[in-house]
Parts: C-alpha cells; structure tokens; sequence
C-alpha cells in the first residue's frame, strides 16, 4: 500500500490533471445527452457515485504516512518535506464531488426548475475542491536550504535566514503536530510575500514532526553544515546523526 501511495504523489500531476478532465467533462453529460438519453445520464452518474465510494474507502484504508524523510534535491540545494499522498486524494475526491454537485445543478437548469440550494452547494464544493487541487499541485513543501528555510502558503511565502532563528530552538513539538513554532532572535531578517497571518509556524503535516524539529535544531548548532545542504552525501551524514538522537520529546539542550 505505501507503494501505491509513493506512486500516486510521484505522479501528482497526472493524477489531478486526470480527475480535473473528468470532474470538468461529467457536467457536460446532460447538454449532450438531453431528455432523449436519460441511461447514458444515469450510467455515468452512477460510474461517477462508485469512483466516489471506492476512492473515500482507499483513502480511509491508506493513511497518510509522516515518514522521516527529506526528498535531497541537489539542482536547487534543498531538502525538501515530502508531499502528501492525503492531500492529492483529498483533491481528487472534492473534484469529482464538485462535479457531481455541479451536474445535479445543471439538470435543474436544463427542467427550468433551479433552487437557490442547487446553485450555492455547487458553488460551496467547487470552492473546497479549487483550493484543495492548488494545495495537491504545488504541493506547498517546506525547504531546507543552505542560506536558511522557505515555505509557501496557498496566500503567500515565507522565507527565514538561519540568521533569524534562536539557538537552541526548535523544541520538539507534540508527535504529530501540524505546524512547528519557530522562536526568532531576528525576526527583522524574516521576509514574507503575500498574505502570512502566521510566519512563525512551519507547515509539517507530510513529515514526522521530531525529525524536521532536530534537522533544524542540528543546522543552527552546525553552520558548518549548512553549505552542503541538498547533497546526497550530507543527506546520509544527517541521517545517521539523527539516529543517534534520543527518542523521547524533551526539548534541545
């Protein structure tokens, strides 16, 4: 199962630009098929309901892994947090439940019989499924980098020199945290585009919480570090310091 999951966020891109094409293609059934075709209609639907069902039962079946793990990516000098094999399931599934909201909206239009409900529900999921797919796509990863840490958001990004950061920081957050809170000893060194409500919580909802927690820790006690970040053979030396920390979440000394 966690090769199908390792396959589905590899191949993100294909998998949503998929879901898309059908999620945008399934309303068009009933200006195609007309009054006249009423079993095409209700085979599709119904295919549509089953894919449905069955991708909500393998999501629920598959969860999300937080491996301790970074994806080394050596052309840009980064180690990246992985994607997130729950958050392009999550896409596909809003998309095609947008598409389904938005079909049974256009029947009503096709029997000249609309309610408001069947205009605002559509509107409502389509909107959940859109920010979803932006999430999915661009995946929103967090960056280790040799000049410090960058991250996006669906309304702007964040990036923090190793300079802004505290010694000593961060402390381990609980296990499986969402977001890991960064302590600035230079916050005027942080810079933000866009709309960031919260430049100081990191993003690590694909990661295991500890383990970006003390690879951080690690490179603001070792600058001497820093410069080999996104390097295969870096990678693997930090790896097997890591290993060697106690598992146990007392923060840093």
């Amino acid at each position: 199962m966690s090769a199908f999951q390792a396959a589905v966020v590899r191949q993100r891109r294909t998998v949503l630009a998929i879901a898309l094409a059908v999620s945008v293609g399934y309303p068009l059934v009933p200006w195609f098929a007309g009054s006249g075709h009423k079993i095409v209609d209700v085979l599709v639907f119904g295919l549509l309901v089953g894919f449905l069902i069955l991708l909500a039962l393998l999501g629920y079946a598959l969860p999300d892994e937080r491996p301790a793990v970074f994806v080394v990516r050596p052309e840009v000098s980064s180690f990246n947090t992985p994607p997130s094999f729950i958050a392009v399931w999550g896409a596909v599934v809003l998309a095609l439940a947008a598409s389904a909201q938005i079909s049974s909206g256009v029947r009503p239009i096709w029997a000249h019989n609309l309610r408001p409900l069947d205009a605002v529900l559509p509107v409502l999921v389509s909107a959940l499924a859109g920010r979803q797919m932006v999430l999915a796509w661009c995946g929103f990863l967090v960056h280790l980098r040799p000049e410090g840490l960058w991250w996006r958001t669906l309304a702007g990004s964040v990036r923090v020199p190793w300079e802004a950061l505290a010694p000593g920081y961060p402390q381990r957050p609980a296990l499986y945290a969402d977001t890991l809170t960064l302590t600035y000893a230079r916050p005027d060194l942080v810079r933000r585009r866009g709309l960031v409500l919260r430049p100081r919580r990191l993003p690590i909802k694909t990661v295991d919480a500890w383990f970006i927690s003390d690879a951080i820790w690690y490179y603001l006690a070792h600058p001497e570090h820093r410069a080999a970040i996104g390097a295969e053979a870096e990678y693997r030396r930090l790896l097997d310091v890591l290993r060697d920390k106690p598992a146990n979440p007392a923060p840093h000394a």
